[in-house]
């Protein structure tokens, strides 16, 4: 087992009568990309709030990298990097001068300062666009300018909440990539998302919040091991997904069937000569079937399995 680089020790906070994070316990080592999933409301948001020290916990604490979030929030803040849902940006300067704004207040080497910032903006892929006006920029290229923030210090950890929302696809693939990349280098990621497929390829581990309770935290392998028994399969079809659907929904020993863009995703409770049979029917109705297999649990199938199982 790493060092540890978050602790959550009886997290609590309340908003009035609202009970947003509800005594919520777990850790996450050096390294791990941790991925934060619920539904709205589930508190998330405030959850990280409160590991950034930017909002007070109600009851419990938590530290980072050995530093209370309620007694060292100056130590915890030079430690991470913190990109929240809605990344308020100043409208009228250039891309160039907010970042170095921000560079000046976390009193970084000065002489430095010019490096720091191509090298943040050559990262998230906007170098190009150093001299425009914030205004101008899209709203993916916000994003990256948000996240070029939260990198300027170069943080033990990023803390970052719903980074794809709102993008477009092309955009999202950047931003996956991008989290790819500094997981590879190291980087200790929380990463709250409603696209759950998506994390699927970079996160190492899930906390899975409900009204504001933790329903699991540890890692993917352990989450699909909650998984019910049995043979998953995914079908994706080049057209025609819902004709596919249809004749799986009558075919014995089916269940648990979804849609998912063009694949479908069910547990079947047939031995190899019923798969191979299915495939056959699937193929000679006339479904351009272009993968057909076994798969492991996702991030989604254990959400949805361990969502039900707390409710």
């Amino acid at each position: 087992m790493g060092a540890v680089m978050i602790e959550v020790d009886a997290l609590r906070r309340e908003f009035g009568d609202t009970l947003a994070v509800d005594d919520v316990s777990f850790n996450v080592e050096e390294g791990a990309v941790f991925a934060l999933v619920g539904p709205n409301g589930a508190g998330k948001t405030t959850l990280m709030r409160m590991l950034a020290a930017l909002l007070e916990p109600s009851l419990g604490t938590a530290r980072i990298s050995g530093f209370d979030i309620r007694e060292r929030p100056r130590e915890v803040h030079s430690l991470l990097g913190f990109l929240p849902d809605f990344y308020g940006l100043y409208e009228d300067i250039p891309v160039y001068e907010y970042l170095r704004f921000f560079y000046l207040a976390y009193r970084l080497p000065g002489g430095l300062a010019s490096r720091r910032i191509e090298e943040v903006l050559a990262q998230v892929g906007l170098l190009e666009h150093a001299g425009k006006d914030i205004e101008t920029l899209s709203r993916g290229m916000r994003q990256k300018l948000g996240f070029a923030r939260a990198l300027l210090h170069d943080p033990k950890l990023l803390l970052l909440d719903e980074p794809a929302a709102g993008l477009d696809p092309g955009a999202r693939q950047e931003m996956q990539a991008l989290l790819a990349g500094l997981a590879l280098k190291g980087k200790t990621i929380m990463v709250s998302s409603h696209i759950l497929a998506e994390l699927e390829d970079y996160c190492t581990h899930v906390a899975m919040l409900d009204r504001g309770r933790l329903i699991f935290a540890g890692s993917l392998a352990e989450a699909r091991r909650r998984l019910p028994a049995g043979r998953r399969l995914r079908i994706r079809v080049a057209s025609g997904i819902e004709t596919a659907l249809s004749m799986l929904e009558t075919m014995e020993g089916v269940s648990h069937l979804e849609r998912r863009s063009t694949d479908a995703v069910f547990d079947f409770a047939g031995d190899d000569t019923a798969t191979a049979g299915m495939l056959k029917a699937l193929v000679g109705a006339g479904i351009p079937v272009i993968f057909f297999g076994e798969v492991a649990g996702t991030i989604q199938d254990s959400y949805v399995a361990l969502m039900k199982d707390s409710r």
